[in-house]
């Protein structure tokens, strides 16, 4: 297993992760889109946040099932807990330390503009 370490901007918020995948999911939902994040989904034994807790705010909108967390100091993204999976924890790819995406990683495109589909043919 590789391990991964990874920070918000600011530093406030560190993570590592311990994961052998190497799929990661490019989302064109509205928030995915805006905040430009690339996904990696994993469990939450794999991931370790190391700092930063009480520096973590909390976003959710529609159904309120996807936890998006942000930092309240650089207003960056690490990591969700995604509505399609909400006991897995998706980490943001652009967050982690000393990685190239294009090298390291196969993107995945997943339709969230039309979730509920997408989430279906995931099932077939």
């Amino acid at each position: 297993m590789k391990t991964y370490k990874g920070s918000c901007h600011c530093g406030a918020v560190t993570f590592e992760l311990k994961t052998d995948v190497k799929k990661i999911i490019q989302c064109n939902c509205s928030i995915c889109t805006k905040k430009g994040a690339l996904h990696l989904r994993i469990t939450t034994e794999e991931f370790y946040l190391l700092t930063g807790k009480d520096a973590l705010v909390l976003y959710q909108f529609e159904t309120r099932t996807a936890s998006h967390y942000f930092c309240k100091h650089c207003g960056i993204h690490p990591y969700s807990n995604p509505r399609i999976a909400p006991d897995m924890v998706s980490v943001n790819v652009r967050c982690l330390d000393d990685t190239d995406i294009a090298r390291d990683f196969e993107i995945v495109n997943f339709d969230g503009r039309h979730w509920q589909a997408a989430a279906e043919a995931l099932k077939k």
